[in-house]
C-alpha cells in the first residue's frame, strides 16, 4: 500500500515537472532563422508600406531575434501572395499582411481560393481611411463638381482601385448607389500603381488610404476630395466626408498580420505578443500611424478573426450587386 502511494506521488510530481517544463519551452520559442513577410501587392501601395514600416520597427525597437524580409507577391487582388502563404501549411516563419481586399478577392474568385479560413489570425493593428483623390490641377473642385458631371455623363468619369471586387470597387458601388450616379471602375494590382495612373491623367481620381498618397500630397501633386468616413480627418480638416454632403458611405477598413495554418501555438503567441510591443511603441505611433495618418486599432488574434469574419459577411450583398457572386 505505501508502494502504491509513493508511485502515485512520483508520478505526480512527473508530470507537474512535465507540464512546468512544457510551458517552459512554449514561452520561450523564438523563431530561428529569418522569418518571410510577405506583402501580397506590389510595391507602393499601403500593404507594401505596412510591411516594410513593420520590418524596420521592429529591427530598431529589437523586438524580434531575426529579421522580417519583405517579399511582394503580387497578383490575383492580393490571391497570389496569400495562396503562397497558404502552401506553407505550418511554417512558423512566414507571414503575411492581411486587408479586407484580400478575403473579398477570395469569395470573388470561389472554391479553391485562400480564405482567411486557412490561415492564423496573428492580430489587427490599424484602421487606414478611404479617400477619393484627384490631381491637383483637375477641373473636379469638390465632390460635388464630380458628383454633377457624373450625373451628366453616366458611366463615362473613370474612377481607379486595387483590384475588381474588393475595398475600391465595394466603396465606389455603395457610392454610386448612394448618389445615384455611375462611375467606370478601372482595378489596378496596387495602390502604387493607381497614384501613377492619376498622376499620368489615365484615370480622372482614385480611391487611396493615406499610406499610398502621403508623399504626393506633400509635393503637392494630388489632393483628396471625400472621405468614407463618418467624421473628418484631423490631418484634412477641410476635405468632407460623404456622409455629410448626404451619402452614408463608410468603410471599415484594417491592417492586420496572418500566418500559415496550423504552425504552433506557441509560435502565434510569440508574434502576437512581438506586435502588441511593436504597436506601443513611440516609433510605431510616430513613423507609421501618424506618419501615414491611420487610426490606431489593436485587435488580438480572436477578436481579430471576429472582424475578418464580419468584414467578409458584408461585403457579400455589395458583391452580388456587382455580379461577382451568385
Amino acid at each position: 500500500m505505501k508502494m502504491n502511494k509513493w508511485l502515485q506521488v512520483t508520478t505526480m510530481v512527473f508530470l507537474t515537472i512535465l507540464v512546468f517544463v512544457s510551458g517552459a519551452q512554449a514561452a520561450d520559442w523564438k523563431p530561428t532563422k529569418p522569418i518571410e513577410f510577405v506583402a501580397p501587392f506590389a510595391p507602393g501601395g499601403g500593404s507594401d508600406v505596412l510591411a516594410r514600416s513593420i520590418a524596420s520597427i521592429i529591427e530598431g525597437e529589437k523586438l524580434c531575434p531575426v529579421p522580417l524580409l519583405v517579399a511582394n507577391k503580387a497578383g490575383g487582388s492580393g490571391l497570389v501572395g496569400t495562396t503562397a502563404v497558404v502552401q506553407q501549411k505550418g511554417d512558423p516563419h512566414v507571414l503575411v499582411t492581411y486587408i479586407p481586399g484580400q478575403a473579398q478577392a477570395a469569395l470573388v474568385a470561389g472554391k479553391g481560393a485562400p480564405t482567411y479560413r486557412e490561415l492564423t489570425m496573428i492580430c489587427g493593428l490599424a484602421l487606414d481611411e478611404q479617400l477619393i483623390v484627384v490631381k491637383t490641377d483637375s477641373r473636379f473642385k469638390t465632390i460635388q463638381d464630380i458628383i454633377a458631371e457624373s450625373k451628366k455623363r453616366p458611366g463615362e468619369l473613370t474612377i481607379a482601385g486595387t483590384g475588381s471586387g474588393q475595398d475600391d470597387h465595394i466603396c465606389t458601388r455603395v457610392f454610386e448607389r448612394s448618389a445615384g450616379i455611375k462611375f467606370r471602375y478601372v482595378p489596378f494590382k496596387s495602390g502604387g500603381e493607381c497614384i501613377t495612373a492619376l498622376l499620368g491623367g489615365h484615370v480622372d481620381m482614385i480611391w487611396a488610404n493615406p499610406p499610398e498618397f502621403v508623399p504626393q500630397w506633400e509635393a503637392k501633386m494630388v489632393r483628396p476630395v471625400a472621405v468614407a468616413k463618418l467624421t473628418r480627418m484631423p490631418d484634412f480638416p477641410d476635405v468632407p466626408t460623404l456622409k455629410e454632403i448626404g451619402h452614408t458611405v463608410t468603410y471599415f477598413f484594417y491592417r492586420g498580420i496572418a500566418a500559415p495554418q496550423g504552425i504552433p501555438v506557441e509560435a502565434a503567441a510569440f508574434y502576437e505578443n512581438m506586435f502588441k510591443r511593436m504597436v506601443d511603441s513611440s516609433a510605431w505611433k510616430e513613423k507609421y500611424l501618424k506618419k501615414y495618418m491611420l487610426s490606431p486599432s489593436w485587435m488580438g488574434s480572436k477578436e481579430f478573426a471576429k472582424v475578418v469574419a464580419q468584414n467578409e459577411e458584408e461585403s457579400k450583398e455589395t458583391l452580388k450587386d456587382l455580379g461577382l457572386l451568385k
